[in-house]
């Protein structure tokens, strides 16, 4: 479904991402991990149109869309939750969703969908989506993205600045959608959990892919252990 070929992203004299390659399966949740400044944001982000790339290659579905404008991308179903949930604080989350459904592939039927799914959205739905928690802020960017009607998400850290609670939560939904029929390409921080809920993984470091894998492998690669996952 989407193919990464030899990416290198540049910002000025400094390369942030050098010859980065990966598969993501059809249907499949892979995740790419690694500490900060690894450049999984860089990759993401070149993969959907935010960040044009230096050289390399991006398909999706058979087709290269290197280069291709986010929006152009957003409205052929490849569709990014970015880092910091981005959501417009001064707008209620009704307004929000609607957001999600500007384009041909929008699906407004879809809202009343993520009130069920994400029912403390539903109660708050008249509020300032700024009035939200961090948790619930991160549902809603979810959802909005999920009212898009996504063929392929991409996740940028969703995990980031949340209570463990809450983390737990959003990775049960994030498993949900994959098991849905979307497929699911992660960037996450937090090593051990996104392994523990992907199919494949990818570790980021310094730019470059260190190592790669069935995710379950992985999690017992004592490499990767000593290196970015420590002991439980």
């Amino acid at each position: 479904m989407l193919s990464v070929r030899d990416l290198v992203v540049a910002y000025g004299h400094v390369q942030a991402v050098r010859s980065v390659s990966f598969d993501v399966p059809r249907g499949s949740l892979v995740t790419l991990v690694g500490a900060n400044g690894a450049g999984k944001t860089s990759v993401l982000n070149a993969v959907a149109g935010l960040v044009r790339p230096r050289a390399g290659r991006v398909l999706f579905d058979g087709n290269d869309i290197t280069g291709t404008p986010a929006h152009r991308l957003v409205a052929a179903g490849l569709v990014q939750v970015p880092e910091g949930r981005e959501i417009l604080a001064t707008l209620t989350v009704e307004e929000n969703l609607q957001l999600g459904t500007w384009h041909r592939r929008g699906r407004p039927e879809r809202i009343p969908q993520m009130y069920h799914r994400f029912p403390v959205l539903g109660d708050r739905r008249h509020l300032q989506a700024g009035s939200l928690s961090g948790g619930e802020q991160q549902m809603l960017a979810i959802a909005r993205a999920l009212v898009a009607d996504p063929v392929v998400l991409l996740l940028d850290e969703p995990s980031m600045g949340l209570a463990p609670k809450v983390v737990d939560e959003v990775f049960r939904v994030i498993e949900e959608i994959r098991a849905d029929g979307t497929t699911v390409l992660l960037v996450e921080q937090n090593a051990r959990r996104a392994l523990r809920a992907a199919d494949y993984g990818y570790v980021l470091e310094t730019g470059e892919v260190a190592h790669h894998g069935v995710a379950a492998d992985l999690l017992r690669d004592e490499r990767v252990i000593e290196a970015y996952l420590g002991l439980e």
